[in-house]
């Protein structure tokens, strides 16, 4: 009766280890985030590369670190592009992502320019260019309460 019940409890243990090792089923969604967390979460994560890129400027020395912080800023572009600040009409909806499109294609820009070594001009199109992108689409598609 003992080797009964160890064996019956090693079958099962041996069952769950199966199961968990199993994918999940297709028909079952993965809970995803709210579109607004997304898009908040891109913007903060589009402001963080941002500083990055701005504290000393893009130099030899901070060539990785600003490689890194201009891929995790194109990263955020692709998914806050697909979402919607907030009510926006159809119109407005377009604006919205053609800038985002420019502003990727900035990125795109400044990540060349830092790969060829041209610092002075990364740092002139960060300066420049990404915070301009960054005033005039806080100005244009931002909340009033959230300036």
């Amino acid at each position: 009766m003992k080797h009964k019940l160890l064996a019956l409890a090693l079958l099962g243990a041996a069952g769950f280890g199966v199961a968990a090792a199993l994918p999940a089923p297709a028909d079952i969604a993965a809970p995803r985030p709210a579109a607004d967390d997304v898009l908040e979460e891109s913007m903060e994560s589009m402001n963080g590369a941002l500083k990055t890129l701005l504290k000393g400027g893009i130099t030899a020395e901070t060539k990785d670190k600003s490689l890194e912080a201009v891929v995790r800023m194109q990263t955020a572009i692709v998914a806050a592009k697909s979402g919607k600040p907030h009510d926006l009409n159809a119109e407005e909806l377009v604006g919205y992502r053609k800038m985002m499109a420019d502003l990727l294609a900035t990125t795109c820009k400044l990540e060349v320019a830092i790969l060829d070594g041209k610092f002075e001009d990364a740092t002139k199109l960060a300066k420049d260019e990404l915070t301009r992108f960054k005033k005039e689409g806080h100005d244009k598609y931002q909340k009033e309460e959230e300036h």
